[in-house]
């Protein structure tokens, strides 16, 4: 082997190694000056990112829950999924449907939008629960889900008897905090507290209650706290609501779950049958719009008791009285201390034959709660109803379950006349067996409510039916409209139900790719 030869390949061997070297260190600097001039220099403005707004978009699951009360009531219950432009159901999938809870027979199926279903006759349809009622579930899904609403009535007993008053609630979704007020004024008082857990999950709440005298304390409020309600199950408070021997009085209570949601329930009136109805849950407001308040009607004497409660904090008030026309009542509501439920008689207010709303405002921004208790008497006999505020509607508003007498009020606040819609639908005859079910019937008018006035809209029973739902909707931007529905019965038999907006939509919250956060910023 030739060493010169060899010399030279070790020779060209280690200038090879050297060059590589050699550029590996330029390309090392390049990357370093590279880097060095990112933190050095603030990134260059490109094109501003296109803004993003939240999106509404149909609901697609849909879960209601209220109570039916055992014992000497006559419970009954109807479901209704309201037709919705653009939210249609085209697939066999979608599913709407009501069960008692403990029980695996649906009461009531619905299978189409518009579809309508009653069910009678439910107390003592089931024997092995431990509590007084019956929690009603209704779900639905897909496109059945929007604005799909079910309700329960307690049809009244002989007179005289423990169960004597009519009495209707809206199920409600479940949710981790309630209050109620209203309770405990009657001469025999009653209140029967009801929560039911729709969930997988165990839940946990914790029970306050509020007197004239403030919050109350002691053994009752004690075993009110850290109450476990069992998932797919339901529990009545160990402690009793109303002391029996305290002189008759308003509270309030507020249930806040602390692991888990649930839903809250809460029957009051007089256990020797002077009447009964649920009090809707409520959230404390700097504002109060209870609509709904009745005419008496004819023969029959009725009485109106305001119940007021600041939240957090000491607060007075001004009332507005929306009938006829609107103006500010000469009665003066006392000072209200936190956490001390007030009583005022309002009898006096309204005018002769007038229906309407009362507005209360917080003069001080202070969160406050609120209902009216309405006690109508006939020929000796009672019933009550309880109205608890309502927001202005934003889209429909439905109760599934209305009979032959029914009407709504519609209240409106603007300074501008508003039109509002008012659909009633019912089944026209029920669904032969394998067949599918007849259309249902529907009626619709347009009314027009003037400025700062209350209008009682009576409901016309589609042809041929005595039980029907109904679909109130503002029209042409009506912004400022508040709705109840009444329903009465024989003699003074009494019930009202607050009207919201029905779950139809969700806004989804904006979201857009930025990726500047993986680039180094000064």
């Amino acid at each position: 082997m030739d060493p010169v030869s060899n010399a030279t390949r070790t020779t060209v061997k280690a200038g090879g190694s050297i060059r590589r070297a050699q550029v590996a260190i330029a390309v090392f600097a390049a990357l370093g000056v590279g880097l060095a001039y990112s933190y050095a220099v603030p990134a260059v403005a490109g094109s501003p990112l296109p803004s993003v707004v939240a999106k509404s978009t149909y609901v697609n699951l849909a879960t209601e829950v209220c109570p039916i009360v055992t014992g000497l009531n006559q419970a009954s219950m109807a479901a209704f999924s309201p037709v919705i432009a653009g939210s249609t159901s085209t697939s066999t999938k979608d599913t709407a449907e009501v069960n008692q809870m403990g029980t695996q027979k649906p009461l009531a199926t619905l299978t189409a939008n518009g579809g309508y279903a009653t069910s009678p006759s439910l107390s003592g349809a089931v024997t092995d629960l431990a509590d007084d009622s019956l929690p009603l579930i209704g779900q639905a899904t897909g496109g059945l889900a929007p604005g799909f609403t079910v309700d329960g009535t307690l049809q009244s007993g002989s007179t005289g008897t423990d169960g004597y008053g009519l009495a209707s609630a809206a199920c409600v979704e479940p949710g981790t905090d309630f209050w109620f007020i209203g309770a405990g004024t009657d001469a025999n008082p009653l209140a029967q507290l009801n929560l039911a857990n729709t969930d997988p999950l165990t839940a946990q709440v914790n029970l306050s209650e509020y007197g004239p005298n403030g919050q109350l304390s002691g053994a009752a409020q004690t075993a009110n706290q850290g109450l476990v309600v069992p998932a797919q199950g339901q529990v009545s408070p160990p402690g009793e609501l109303i002391d029996p021997s305290a002189a008759p009085s308003p509270i309030a209570v507020n249930i806040v779950a602390t692991t888990g949601r649930v839903t809250a329930a809460l029957l009051a009136g007089d256990a020797k049958g002077a009447g009964r109805d649920f009090i809707a849950a409520e959230q404390p407001a700097t504002s109060l719009v209870i609509p709904g308040i009745p005419a008496p009607a004819t023969g029959t004497t009725m009485k109106l008791q305001l119940m007021l409660m600041a939240t957090s904090q000491d607060a007075d008030v001004t009332l507005k009285w929306v009938g006829k026309s609107s103006f500010t009542p000469s009665l003066t509501v006392p000072h209200l201390p936190a956490g001390h439920v007030q009583s005022i008689d309002i009898s006096s207010i309204p005018g002769p034959g007038e229906a309407g709303a009362l507005e209360i405002d917080s003069t001080g921004g202070t969160p406050i709660i609120g209902a009216i208790k309405v006690t109508q008497t006939t020929s000796g006999a009672t019933d009550t109803a309880y109205l608890t505020p309502v927001t202005a509607l934003t889209g429909d508003s439905v109760v599934a379950e209305n009979q032959t007498g029914s009407s709504v009020e519609l209240t409106n606040e603007s300074a501008q006349s508003a039109q509002v819609k008012v659909t009633t639908t019912g089944q026209a005859a029920p669904a032969k067996a394998g067949q599918t079910p007849p259309p249902p019937a529907v009626q619709a008018q347009t009314v027009t409510v003037p400025a700062q006035t209350t209008m009682v809209v009576p409901l016309p029973a589609p042809t041929g039916i005595t039980q029907f739902a109904v679909t109130v909707t503002p029209q042409n931007g009506a912004s400022q409209i508040f709705a109840a529905r009444v329903m009465t019965g024989t003699g003074p038999l009494i019930t009202i139900q607050p009207m919201f907006t029905a779950l139809e939509s969700v806004l989804i919250p904006p979201v857009q790719s930025d990726l500047s956060g993986t680039v180094p910023q000064n």
